[in-house]
């Protein structure tokens, strides 16, 4: 019940470190500590923020906390740019009609 009118998963984007020059491929686990909390759908270079990912983790993974993508055996730091809300859906009041006779 507790994800009735919520996804159990969101999509964020990550800044990743660039100081090795790894980009993840899709696929590739996305990490909270010791805990797989989602995986990367795509990965590329941009021409300002360096390498970015995005990535569907779960849902109640705090926004604040630093990330890591594991890739070729390697472990690349990540950070979070919040584009869906960890409130997300469900939450908007459906008026209800009333009974017909």
């Amino acid at each position: 019940m507790h994800n009735l009118g919520h996804p159990p998963r969101r999509v964020t984007l990550l800044h990743l470190d660039g100081s090795q020059s790894l980009l993840p491929q899709s696929g590739n686990e996305v990490r909270l500590g010791d805990k797989r909390v989602g995986h990367i759908t795509r990965a590329a270079w941009h021409y300002e923020l360096g390498p970015i990912a995005l990535a569907l983790i779960k849902r109640t993974t705090p926004v604040d906390q630093p990330l890591s993508v594991a890739t070729e055996g390697l472990s690349v730091g990540a950070s979070q740019e919040v584009i869906v809300p960890v409130d997300a859906g469900g939450t908007r009041d459906v008026p209800r009609l009333g009974r017909l006779r």
